[in-house]
């Protein structure tokens, strides 16, 4: 082996080595993750619905419910409390949960009065939201910070203060930080208690005691999203919360409205339309269907324009003719006038099939039709005779006409 190609090798096999090094030096400085660079941990994709597996969906912990009562599944609402309060018996007992996780909870006068009926009846209401509706802060007594709506993605805390569990249980989770809270006055703490704190050690998952009932507020959704519940022990969080639930609870019910509303609602009457249009998968089926139906019109349309049927080549028959004038004539009741033009037809017709002279009709006209025509002796005899009356101008009735015409006819439908 030349030495040029001794060194020709060298020189690649320092070359690849070198890159291999700045290929491994370049993986040992990049993160492993970085939440802030990847688009699925960013604000806009945040969404608790039950069957979103995203990373801020809402699937995991929706799944994992059933467990913590017994094996009853929750229920799915897709209207407002309200709605559903008022006409579902089932929360008009005493062993009821309702369970709502949101971003922000934006709620009319009659769902306030509602969840405050719900819950005192003795029913547990567990609200998961980064923000409270002030009517509802007003109703159960108690007073919260409003959201401070991080963007950036990083570390989400969730503290347990519960002296059963630990001093100071810490859970923590890519995603974005909640950090509102609970503003606690001295005179609150006998019907408020304090179970979480957030990453800055405030209070953000309480329970309130009203009436014979509970509602629980966690400010604190990121906890129950599937990236949190998912990443170390975090499912542990959501079972000791689940804890202060009643697991024999005789119906569970899971909130799908709530997530979807971005601003306060201008009245309470709520349709089927309304449902599918604040739930995206829905709305944009419906559009879709829309467009197709649209499609479907338009497209129809113009095709059934296009067909025109064909028209039949118009005959120049001189039968048809014929016929039609003698119809005319008939209704006239004009028997002569119509035979002569039957005769006339008849002759002009003998003239050019067969090349025979009309002038005179004698015994040698008579055979030479026949011979011609295949038709018998006697058959053209008996037609020539009548075309002769005719010619003579004798009595024409309706019988006769009609024997007249019968004749011709079958002449001209049995062409030789």
């Amino acid at each position: 082996m030349s030495k040029r190609i001794i060194i020709i090798v060298l020189a690649a096999a320092v070359v690849v080595l070198f890159l291999l090094l700045l290929l491994g030096i370049r993986h040992m400085a990049s993160p492993v993750f970085d939440a802030a660079q990847d688009p699925r941990y960013q604000r806009q994709e945040i969404h608790y619905g039950n069957k979103n597996t995203r990373p801020y969906g809402g699937k995991v912990a929706f799944s994992l419910l059933d467990g913590y009562f017994n094996g009853r599944a929750p229920r799915r609402v897709t209207r407002p409390f309200s709605y559903t309060y008022r006409n579902s018996d089932n929360l008009k007992g005493n062993n009821a949960v309702y369970i709502a996780v949101a971003t922000q909870l934006f709620l009319t006068d009659k769902d306030v009065e509602d969840m405050s009926a719900f819950v005192s009846a003795g029913n547990q209401l567990f609200l998961v939201v980064e923000g409270t509706d002030s009517l509802l802060q007003k109703t159960f007594g108690f007073r919260t910070t409003e959201p401070l709506y991080e963007s950036e993605p990083s570390s989400a805390v969730q503290r347990f203060v519960n002296p059963a569990f630990s001093p100071d249980t810490v859970f923590s989770g890519k995603g974005i930080p909640m950090n509102s809270h609970l503003v606690l006055a001295e005179s609150d703490t006998s019907i408020i208690t304090i179970l979480g704190n957030n990453a800055r050690h405030q209070p953000n998952f309480f329970r309130v005691q009203h009436g014979e009932g509970q509602l629980f507020v966690l400010l604190n959704p990121m906890s129950w999203t599937n990236s949190w519940l998912l990443e170390n022990n975090n499912v542990q969080a959501l079972t000791w919360q689940m804890a202060y639930l009643r697991m024999h609870a005789d119906h569970v019910y899971w909130d799908e409205f709530y997530k979807y509303q971005l601003m306060p609602r201008t009245s309470d009457n709520f349709s089927d339309m309304q449902v599918m249009l604040k739930h995206p998968p829905l709305k944009w089926a419906l559009w879709l269907a829309l467009l197709l139906v649209a499609l479907y019109i338009f497209s129809e349309s113009k095709r059934r324009q296009r067909i025109i049927p064909d028209r039949p080549v118009l005959r120049n028959n001189s039968i048809d003719f014929a016929e039609t004038l003698g119809r005319l004539y008939y209704l006239h009741h004009n028997n002569a006038n119509l035979a002569q033009k039957m005769v006339q037809h008849l002759l002009e017709y003998i003239r050019q099939h067969y090349f025979l002279n009309t002038a005179q009709i004698d015994a040698g006209f008579i055979t030479g039709l026949a011979r011609k025509s295949g038709f018998p002796r006697e058959y053209v005899e008996g037609m020539m005779q009548m075309v002769m009356e005719v010619r003579t101008g004798a009595h024409v009735d309706d019988e006769y006409l009609h024997n007249l015409y019968n004749s011709i006819y079958q002449f001209y439908q049995n062409p030789k």
